[in-house]
């Protein structure tokens, strides 16, 4: 081989190497959601109340849903600790598109906080002696 068409060889073994990476990137950023009618639920009436048993619930929590999923619809986190970052930005799944409520609670369900996580920027985190947190609506 000429030197000619080993440095093509080359440059095109990299940039397809590029636009693998790339493609890699992109698809590790979008995480799928998953709907909340997969999740561990307790329905009620006129609430549901989705439990995060398993840390993919958690990462994800109100994260991409539609302005229909809030309505009447609480998440429990039940095994958090203190220092636990809650946030509305997007992580991968989308943000959070309203402005949503979260209370702490420690093991013998005593409220340590409350904040409000404004809509895609809100962030809060959890007090010590934290173990549960609750996230929902806005009344």
């Amino acid at each position: 081989m000429n030197r000619r068409a080993i440095t093509i060889t080359i440059v095109v073994i990299f940039i397809t190497g590029l636009i693998i990476y790339g493609a890699g990137v992109i698809r590790q950023k979008q995480k799928r959601c998953i709907p909340f009618s997969q999740w561990p639920h307790i329905q009620f009436k006129d609430i549901r109340i989705l439990i995060a048993t398993e840390p993919v619930y958690a990462h994800q929590g109100f994260a991409g849903a539609k302005e229909e999923e809030f309505k009447n619809t609480l998440i429990i986190f039940p095994d958090i600790i203190g220092g636990t970052i809650f946030t509305n930005q997007d992580q991968g799944y989308g943000p959070v598109i309203k402005d949503i409520k979260i209370v702490y609670l420690d093991k013998g369900m005593h409220i340590l906080k409350e904040d409000i996580l404004v809509k895609e920027t809100g962030i809060s985190i959890a007090p010590e002696g934290a173990s549960i947190a609750i996230e929902g609506p806005l009344p």
